[in-house]
């Protein structure tokens, strides 16, 4: 207790005394800060995530109450439930490319995604993408949080019966939200609040954790729902469904697909945050492909089956997972079935809590991380974006602006592009090849300075991936804005922003080529793929220490040098000679 109080009076005696106490681990104190402990290459004994650490991470994003309740939208536009089984099969399988073509270099060189995106953005182009990226997911961690509190509802509703039913309502209709659901809000962010204080390397076992529990209660409440339904699941068919057939198909299923595949878009863009920590690069890829491939069908079959088995003694069909599990409370009223409904919602609150850690604030960390080297951690980050949660009144958002959320629900067209872009970058134009300590410096000569720290050419493939479908979004807020052409390339949004993208920034770089190498290391790298992935992206004589040392000034380097004794750090490789310290 004393030491810490000592270091508190120490941290305040003076403003160098406040801002050394406070800057993150290993960011220099001095100059440019593009790097912290976070941001610098994960060090081998911090290579925690096995096979399966990933899978259960996909099977944690897809086993939740979003996900959950896609089949409802599927439904409503007229397809049948094995439409919707078939569009998870075909959107899964592309977004298993997808995941693994963008995690294979992370997997190599253990940077994560707002250092790997420098070397197609550019030191300081890259910043316009991790803000991005950033300022949607904060977004949607808010109405994550807001989906959690309905959930912990129910579970205080099983708990404490009438108590928590006779709660008054002090609050106005134009609220959006009503007193015990607010109260619901605040004890599930309280609850999930200490999450954020978790690395990602310890995150790895809750994923583990919610990934069991969470899939043996939806198994669980489905076979209920199945034996009280006459062990019957039912016909799949609800009433005042349209059902669609022939041409009139086509469209709808292209939709389907779009949405299976937009419904985990933030993590294909987040794969460097997590693919960093592989144990070895293929734990990283196949298990990956199959926990996505797996989980997206399965999760499609249970809450359609749950639904329609539901609605045969019900007599209502309850999509949204919260809706249902107050249903069956209410027809119902036991012991039994309240103790059976709190272990379900339970799960599906644990569910919650780590798709909004997985998807939303660990982006959110690793962005402000790489927005604010020199004082925010990944852990800091996450903290911050839980404490913007209550900010964004969430429930105002989902109450009285549909609209906003619809264009939120978009967000597939902004990051897509990205997608495409860091794919191209690194399967075609560099072949695997990046030389990691020119990701933390914009000096001359070194690859990703370009100019002055932008790659106009990822800018432009990224506006122009954005703009050639974003136009639908039109369609969707009022369907007379746009024609139907318009309204048909937005149903495709996924993969034409990622194809455009990827189009105009491989053409960009036929015309205006980029260096792969730095000027001073030319002779020494080759073009075959992955040259530089067998020693993690040094050079012989190149380290970790040696840009901590080029950007802080150790060692006698004097920071702002442009040489390649500077760049490259405490030593390097004289031609004669060889290592040479400086």
């Amino acid at each position: 207790m004393a030491t810490t109080v000592r270091k508190v009076k120490t941290a305040l005696s003076s403003p160098k005394a406040f801002k050394d106490a406070i800057r993150a681990p290993d960011a220099p104190a001095e100059g440019h800060a593009y790097f912290n402990e976070d941001l610098l290459p994960t060090p081998p004994e911090a290579r925690t995530w096995t096979a399966l650490h990933f899978f259960s991470y996909y099977l944690t994003q897809t086993f939740s109450s979003g996900s959950y309740n896609l089949g409802a939208t599927l439904i409503s536009i007229g397809l049948q439930w094995w439409h919707g089984i078939i569009a998870a099969v075909i959107g899964s399988a592309i977004l298993s490319v997808v995941v693994i073509l963008n995690s294979r270099g992370a997997t190599r060189y253990h940077v994560g995604f707002p250092v790997y995106v420098r070397a197609a953005g550019g030191i300081g182009g890259s910043k316009l993408f991790v803000a991005v990226r950033a300022s949607v997911a904060v977004i949607y961690f808010a109405t994550q949080s807001y989906y959690g509190g309905m959930i912990t509802a129910v579970c205080l509703r099983a708990i404490f019966g009438s108590a928590w039913e006779n709660i008054p309502n002090t609050l106005p209709a134009s609220a959006g939200i009503s007193s015990k659901n607010l109260l619901a809000f605040f004890i599930y962010w309280i609850i999930q609040f200490p999450v954020m204080f978790l690395h990602p390397t310890i995150l790895r076992h809750l994923f583990v954790v919610k990934a069991v529990y969470t899939t043996a209660a939806l198994f669980g409440l489905m076979g209920w729902a199945i034996q009280k339904n006459g062990g019957s699941i039912g016909s799949f068919s609800f009433a005042g469904q349209v059902t669609l057939s022939g041409a009139a198909l086509v469209w709808p299923m292209i939709q389907a697909i779009n949405s299976v595949m937009g419904a985990l878009c933030p993590i294909l863009i987040n794969q460097p945050d997590v693919a960093r920590y592989a144990t070895k690069p293929e734990q990283a890829t196949w298990s990956q492909g199959t926990g996505i491939l797996i989980s997206k069908v399965v999760v499609m079959f249970v809450s359609c089956a749950t639904t329609s088995a539901s609605t045969g003694f019900l007599g209502k069909s309850y999509w949204n997972v919260w809706d249902l599990y107050d249903a069956i409370l209410t027809q119902y009223w036991s012991p039994a079935a309240r103790a059976g409904i709190f272990f379900v919602a339970l799960g599906m609150v644990l569910a919650t809590i780590a798709t909004n850690a997985g998807s939303n604030s660990l982006p959110v960390g690793a962005d402000t991380s790489g927005l604010w080297p020199r004082w925010v951690t990944i852990v800091r980050g996450q903290v911050v974006c839980a404490l913007l949660a209550p900010l964004c009144v969430p429930w105002k958002i989902i109450a009285s602006a549909t609209s906003f959320l619809t264009f939120l629900g978009s967000y597939t067209v902004f990051l897509m592009p990205i997608c495409g872009v860091m794919i191209v970058d690194y399967w075609v134009l560099r072949r695997g090849n990046f030389h990691v300590p020119s990701l933390y410096t914009k000096a001359k000569g070194t690859p990703y300075a370009y100019t002055n720290g932008w790659n106009l050419r990822a800018v432009v493939a990224w506006v122009a991936g954005v703009a050639f479908t974003v136009h639908g979004i039109a369609g969707s807020l009022d369907p007379t804005a746009v024609n139907q052409a318009s309204k048909n390339m937005y149903k495709l949004g996924f993969l034409l922003s990622l194809a455009m993208g990827s189009f105009v920034f491989y053409i960009l770089n036929l015309i205006w080529p980029v260096p792969v190498y730095p000027d001073e290391r030319v002779g020494e790298g080759l073009k075959t793929f992955e040259f530089m992935a067998d020693s993690e992206g040094f050079f012989a004589g190149e380290s970790i220490d040696g840009i901590r040392g080029v950007l802080t000034g150790d060692g006698g380097i004097e920071v702002g040098e442009t040489d390649s004794k500077a760049r490259y750090g405490k030593a390097y490789v004289d031609e004669k000679t060889g290592p040479v310290s400086v």
